[in-house]
């Protein structure tokens, strides 16, 4: 019956997307589908969200998203964004290596807005040349790239405190994951287009290169700076970064436009509508429901847990994953590091294919496209990298890892 009811409920999302529902009220449809089924109370269903609404850290994130809508905003106002995707573009000698390497470089920035600013550089590499799916795909996936194994990010500070691998060698052991995570996509999707793609040569060295994309690139680099080096919060790191902006390019008379032109409702209430959705899935227990009823299956026990944590981040998200599955699956004696390593590469597969992913319905809406089409360029490129993550746990497990 648990299936039956989670299926019913993600089904609803897709359905009313195909048929063009804005992805907060597809999403605000299934939280009431959600409390029918589980016997969530209205009274308790708007306490919850209300609760949720004015959480710290609902209101950082709506504030983050607002403010990196407004730096890329004034990004390219100056062209900075247009300037550094022709540095990198002259690095790498092509464009369609630029489009995967440009997402996967503002991926650094560990905040969910910073998947537009990876859209319009990938928009100014591939457009005419992808369509808009393609370029939507290819900035969500490279985008989040980086976000398997530095430890800038929650889930990899929180897998490490679970699992008591120290981040320096979850870095070094999720390598080989993510260089093929980053090779598979860019072979289906980009190398194709490549000859359709202007080879750049530059009269320029590496080095000045290199300058010019600091330059045109400081806003994301500092902020990245005062979180990972200062440990600033997020917020506050965004919010000096847009001032010290305003005051580097004099554009404080365009301010008033420039604030109004940044809200966006619309990205702002599908923020709010997918963390008010999985706070209720929270309250329903679904993670601890799919575990118990996968632990039975008649299969590997590290594929076994290999699939609750897939199916489970798709389900509800890859953070509530962690503690629910890395416990049971590293008590059951198959590799303290070789699950580790196994169990983060699942999940950090399955965010992609979670409709409840922020940075997901941002991108979606960015390219005026749906994530339902998103996730069917995803589907290849996850199948291929489970398997080839498994046969990384084996191997590994194989070295007595």
């Amino acid at each position: 019956m648990f299936y039956a009811k989670m299926a019913a409920v993600f089904f609803t999302i897709i359905l009313l997307i195909h048929f063009k529902w804005p992805l907060w009220g597809a999403v605000l449809i299934a939280s009431l589908e959600t409390a029918l089924f589980y016997g969530i109370s209205m009274p308790d269903l708007l306490t919850m969200a209300g609760t949720t609404l004015v959480s710290r850290s609902c209101l950082e994130l709506l504030f983050i998203t607002y403010g990196l809508i407004l730096l890329q905003n004034l990004m390219e106002r100056q062209q900075m964004l247009l300037k550094a995707k022709d540095s990198i573009a002259s690095l790498c000698s092509s464009e369609a290596l630029s489009a995967a390497v440009a997402p996967a470089m503002v991926g650094l920035l560990p905040a969910p807005g910073s998947v537009l600013i990876a859209g319009s550089m990938v928009r100014d590499s591939c457009e005419g040349k992808l369509d808009t799916n393609r370029m939507a795909f290819i900035t969500t996936y490279f985008r989040h790239i980086p976000e398997a194994l530095l430890p800038v990010y929650t889930n990899v500070i929180l897998m490490c405190a679970v699992s008591r691998v120290p981040e320096w060698k979850f870095l070094l052991f999720m390598l080989p994951y993510t260089l093929f995570n980053a090779v598979i996509p860019y072979w289906i999707y980009l190398r194709p287009a490549a000859s359709k793609m202007e080879i750049r040569k530059s009269a320029e060295g590496p080095l000045a290169l290199l300058g010019h994309l600091t330059q045109n690139m400081w806003p994301v680099f500092l902020i990245i700076f005062l979180i990972l080096a200062v440990r600033i919060p997020t917020a506050l790191a965004v919010l000096a970064v847009i001032l010290l902006l305003f005051i580097a390019s004099r554009s404080f008379q365009e301010a008033p436009g420039l604030l109004k032109k940044s809200l966006d409702w619309h990205m702002l209430l599908m923020v709010a509508t997918i963390l008010i959705f999985t706070e209720i899935l929270g309250h329903t227990e679904a993670p601890a429901q799919l575990l118990a009823g996968l632990e039975t299956l008649p299969i590997p026990a590290f594929l076994v847990y290999g699939l609750i944590m897939l199916s489970g981040s798709i389900l509800s998200n890859f953070t509530a994953m962690i503690p629910v599955v890395f416990p049971a699956a590293l008590a059951a004696g198959s590799g303290s590091l070789s699950m580790t390593i196994l169990l983060a590469s699942a999940g950090h597969l399955a965010s992609q294919l979670c409709p409840t992913h922020i940075c997901l319905t941002l991108c979606a809406d960015q390219f005026r496209t749906t994530i339902n089409r998103i996730f069917l360029l995803t589907f290849p490129v996850t199948a291929i990298m489970f398997v080839l993550s498994c046969g990384i746990y084996v191997v590994m497990r194989g070295m007595g890892l």
